[in-house]
């Protein structure tokens, strides 16, 4: 492998220094590795807790049952608003044709 082809993967830090320690080598390589070569990732350590609903299949069925209710709202308006859309059009261009300044073949 090209030493300039950056290999990526997440580890934790304790997992990967201790397969670094046993081994010596990149457990996606098998190169050599030393710690020089590990690049630490910052994330943030808070971790939104799950609510009571999430916490069940009745709930997360509920849940769910939530979602569809809001994308099918969602489709229903836009379908609506596409529907406008076409009348203005088709009604802007059959005036345009009165006009003579559009001509359909």
């Amino acid at each position: 492998m090209d030493k300039e082809e950056p290999v990526t993967g997440v580890f934790l830090l304790q997992s990967l220094d201790s397969s670094r320690q046993d081994y010596g080598k990149c457990p996606v390589t098998r190169e050599p590795l030393t710690m020089n070569d590990i690049v630490s990732v910052k994330t943030s350590k808070i971790v939104k807790p799950r609510s009571l609903a999430a916490a069940s299949i009745p709930g997360m069925l509920g849940m769910f049952q939530n979602e569809w209710d809001a994308l099918m709202l969602s489709n229903f308006a836009l379908e609506q608003q596409l529907h406008t859309t076409r009348q203005e059009l088709s009604h802007a261009l059959y005036q345009m044709c009165e006009e003579g300044l559009l001509f359909l073949v």
